[in-house]
């Protein structure tokens, strides 16, 4: 009788490599016994997965004895070959609670199990047990009798994937933890899902306080709109690759963010950088520019109204000092020409005042700086301030405790605070107050490089302030500058608060405008603090009478024609003996060629052909070491000015000067 079916698979398969080999020693230590007995449903199966490329694994009987192929053998590592043939409990025991429910829940119910990447614990190498990962398919297998035989795994090992997969997470979380630049995940409608640690770090509210709401609750209110608008693009598909807008912290400042979002089905991934401090120093940059254009505007305005103002005050020269002779001339018996005179010179006087502004705003007037107290300067102010605000307007003085002294010209600084007084009081008409406060205070680094011409120290504040009419960003902006003014016609020359501003620069200090309409304004003088002792008052004294020559010759060197004559005339009048030039070369030779005779030099400073005033004097006292020099000029110039000051020993008498004035002062320096 010839070989049965099953006896022929058998037969092929114990020829089917390693495996089929040690299926076809199996006997009754296994309890599927050997090959000869088992049912043809059973060859079959195995018949079939020993030609599959594929790993498999075959769990069959009620013991789930594991049958599988060459494939599947690396799989298991060192349970190979012994587990072959065996109950599963025995050969997996460390994973048979894992494993065991799934292979009876395919076997009881008939029906197939799919997983991806199912973790398992498996102990399949002498160092110990690992998690693995598969991609898994169990399927029921059905004997002759047509009940459920066994369970048939096919499955691929996912383990490195998964792993790498892990890690790459990993890796993202670590960045999503530790990154500077915060990370967001919203839906589309902007409600905020998760958001990295950053957001805290910076904001400072909580993951609680952030996630499950959109952000409108702390977004600048002029940012709603956009922020709205751009959301709605992400939610329509279109990336964003940078938007810009603030958020508030939990201080209750603002921070900008720059945004880089994209969106990836029904979530919108977002990445944020805040760009706060570059926004910060990009305005900085931009104001510090300005200012530097504003100052070199006001510099070049300056050198404008600055020349303007030395001619000037030639011409006023000899307006005032022939009105002066003339003044001195008239008798009482010309009522008609005194007073056209006294009103001529009045004229004049306002005319002088004028051009003193000038050379103020171009920092050109030179300063007789003394070290002194502004506390007890302004106090003694106070009638002055009152009788200049009229009683509608109440004024008051708030004196800081252990004010630091300064080193400025008294006269100068109370011109500037009386020109603030009066402009305060013009801004308001209905009365109001005016107060002024003094502070020690300190202008750090940060400060000075944002405006121009600042040095950080320390440094004596005097805030004036009204509560008048204020004035708008861009008056307030233009309030500095010559000739500007809100006043009607009439009212105002527009030089008060520049006449202000250059004092304050040409002291070594700082000026702020600070201003809103209908709330008032302040106006913030900086002025250096000073070391030195401070100086006392000088005693003041009743007039004396007019000095007259005690037969001193002066030599005069001025090259306006008209100033130089009416000089010559006041010092003629005045008893002195004259000599007088038109520039400085021919001075110095009438030096050369009347040493011995000349006992005062006054010479204009800015003088044509090349040689200065100063120069002339120095070239002058090579002849005549002794020689005294006064200077007279309409605009101080760095021949013997220097950062606002007269140079030491230098004696100036600014025009336009009267008849007493040279009188009093040629006599002081003779004597």
């Amino acid at each position: 009788m010839g070989t049965t079916l099953p006896d022929r698979r058998a037969q092929r398969i114990a020829t089917r490599g390693e495996i089929g080999a040690l299926l076809a020693e199996l006997d009754e230590r296994s309890p599927l016994g050997p090959m000869t007995g088992w049912s043809s449903a059973l060859l079959s199966a195995v018949d079939l997965m020993l030609s599959s490329r594929a790993e498999i694994v075959l769990f069959w009987g009620g013991h789930f004895c594991a049958l599988y192929n060459e494939a599947y053998a690396p799989t298991i590592g060192n349970k190979h070959p012994h587990v072959l043939g065996q109950p599963a409990p025995e050969g997996w025991k460390e994973l048979w609670t894992d494993l065991g429910p799934l292979l009876t829940g395919v076997r009881d119910s008939g029906e197939t199990y799919h997983a991806k990447d199912r973790a398992f614990y498996i102990e399949r190498s002498d160092g110990g047990g690992e998690e693995v990962f598969f991609d898994i398919s169990y399927s029921p297998v059905f004997d002759d009798d047509g009940s459920v035989g066994g369970v048939l795994c096919i499955v691929s090992e996912t383990t490195a994937r998964v792993v790498a997969q892990r890690e790459a997470v990993a890796d993202r979380n670590r960045l999503w933890t530790i990154a500077r630049d915060p990370f967001l995940i919203a839906d589309r409608d902007g409600k905020w899902l998760n958001a990295s640690p950053a957001w805290t770090d910076i904001l400072g509210w909580t993951s609680d306080q952030l996630l499950g709401r959109t952000s409108e609750w702390m977004e600048h209110p002029d940012d709603v709109a956009i922020t709205r608008a751009e959301i709605d693009d992400l939610a329509g598909g279109e990336a964003t690759l940078r938007f810009e807008n603030r958020f508030r912290d939990s201080s209750g400042d603002y921070h900008w963010f720059s945004w880089t979002a994209v969106p990836h089905g029904d979530l919108l991934y977002c990445v944020a950088r805040d760009i706060t401090a570059e926004k910060t120093a990009s305005e900085a940059l931009r104001a510090t520019e300005e200012a530097l254009r504003q100052s070199q505007k006001m510099e070049t305005v300056g050198q404008l109204t600055g020349g303007v103002a030395h001619d000037f005050n030639n011409l006023l020269q000899v307006v005032t000092g022939n009105l002066d002779i003339i003044q001195r001339n008239l008798g009482e018996d010309q009522p008609r020409l005194v007073r056209a005179a006294r009103n001529a010179m009045s004229g004049a006087e306002r005319a002088a005042v004028l051009t003193q502004r000038l050379l103020a705003f171009s920092r050109r007037q030179p300063l007789a700086p003394r070290r002194l107290e502004p506390n007890r300067l302004i106090a003694d102010m106070a009638e002055m301030m009152h009788r200049a605000l009229g009683e509608t307007i109440d004024f008051a003085f708030v004196q800081a405790a252990r004010l630091w002294p300064i080193e400025i010209d008294a006269n100068q600084l109370e011109n500037a605070l009386l020109n603030l007084a009066v402009n305060a009081r013009d801004a308001m008409p209905e009365g109001g107050r005016l107060t002024i406060e003094t502070a020690n205070c300190h202008l750090d680094t940060d400060y000075a490089a944002r405006e121009a011409e600042v040095r950080p120290g320390q440094y004596v504040l005097i805030a004036v302030s009204d509560t008048g009419e204020g004035m708008d960003r861009a008056t307030a902006d233009r309030a500095f500058e010559p000739f500007f003014t809100t006043k009607e016609v009439g009212r105002g020359t527009g030089l008060g608060l520049s006449m202000v501003y250059g004092f304050v620069k040409q002291s070594g200090g700082h000026v702020r405008i600070y201003s809103e309409c209908g709330h008032g304004t302040t106006i913030k003088i900086y002025l250096p603090r000073s070391d030195g002792a401070t100086a006392k008052a000088a005693a003041t004294t009743a007039p004396e009478p007019l000095p007259k020559s005690e037969n001193e010759t002066i030599l005069v060197c001025e090259d306006d024609e008209d100033v130089r004559a009416f000089t010559t005339e006041a010092l003629a009048d005045l008893g002195y003996a004259v000599l007088a030039a038109a520039d400085g070369p021919g001075a110095l030779d009438l030096v050369r060629r009347h040493a011995d005779a000349i006992d005062l030099l006054f010479t204009d400073v800015v003088l044509p052909g090349g040689m200065t005033g100063a120069v002339l004097a120095e070239r002058a006292r090579t002849v005549k070491p002794d020689l005294r020099v006064l200077f007279t000029s309409g605009y101080a110039r760095n021949a013997i000015v220097h950062h606002g000051r007269l140079d030491a020993g230098v004696e100036l008498l600014p025009k336009p000067f009267t008849y007493t004035d040279l009188a009093r002062r040629l006599r002081a320096m003779l004597d």
